[in-house]
């Protein structure tokens, strides 16, 4: 039987070029930081929180221990520019910062630490690398015009990249709950979202192959 996943989701997976769901994007910190018992890597981790910490600090500019949206911005403006994430320099808007905030803050404070800084970080980077493609994605089904996409509009998007062939409602639920996106998935949920959903269609094909 041919694979579920068709070249159409592969093509956007491609573009994507995001992790594949915030989970990844800790487990991938967390490669770094602190899931070995390795000395080295214990204190590799120090290393990185202190680094974070230091970085909270700077921009943090009523002391209050972590990042609102407008600090945020400041942050991830520095940051982009110094690794030269886009061929210009970037000028974060308080709207996309409010949707790194939705995405990666869990403590649901509309503020960032330095334990999810890495996470924020990943998801600005997914988002301005992908930013067109996102921008027609969201013109095209967002027809209400909201910063989010609800559960229909997804799936009809997700229905697309699978050659017309409407998703499981349970298998398009799970993606948004994956990106921390149950309510909607804004622009930067987006890359990681399809990614995931593309993710769980290629491991559901190799399951159901025959000879």
């Amino acid at each position: 039987m041919a694979m579920v996943a068709g070249a159409s989701v592969a093509a956007a997976v491609s573009a994507t070029r995001s992790m594949r769901s915030s989970a990844a994007v800790e487990g991938r910190a967390r490669q770094y930081l602190d899931l070995d018992d390795n000395d080295a890597v214990d204190r590799d981790a120090q290393s990185r929180l202190s680094m974070f910490r230091r970085m909270i600090t700077t921009y943090d500019k009523d002391n209050s221990g972590d990042l609102n949206a407008g600090e945020l911005a400041g942050l991830i403006k520095w940051y982009s520019d110094s690794k030269q994430w886009t061929m210009q320099p970037v000028n974060p808007t308080y709207k996309e910062m409010t949707w790194i905030l939705q995405a990666a803050d869990k403590r649901k404070l509309n503020a960032i630490d330095e334990s999810h800084l890495q996470l924020a970080l990943e998801l600005w980077r997914s988002y301005i690398s992908n930013r067109s493609w996102v921008e027609t994605v969201f013109e095209k089904y967002g027809i209400n015009k909201s910063d989010k996409l609800d559960f229909s509009q997804l799936k009809q998007y997700l229905t697309e990249l699978n050659n017309g062939r409407p998703p499981q409602d349970s298998k398009v639920r799970a993606v948004m709950e994956e990106v921390n996106g149950a309510d909607g998935v804004s622009r930067v949920q987006l890359s990681v979202a399809v990614d995931a959903w593309a993710d769980a269609q290629s491991k559901r094909a190799g399951c159901c192959c025959v000879a």
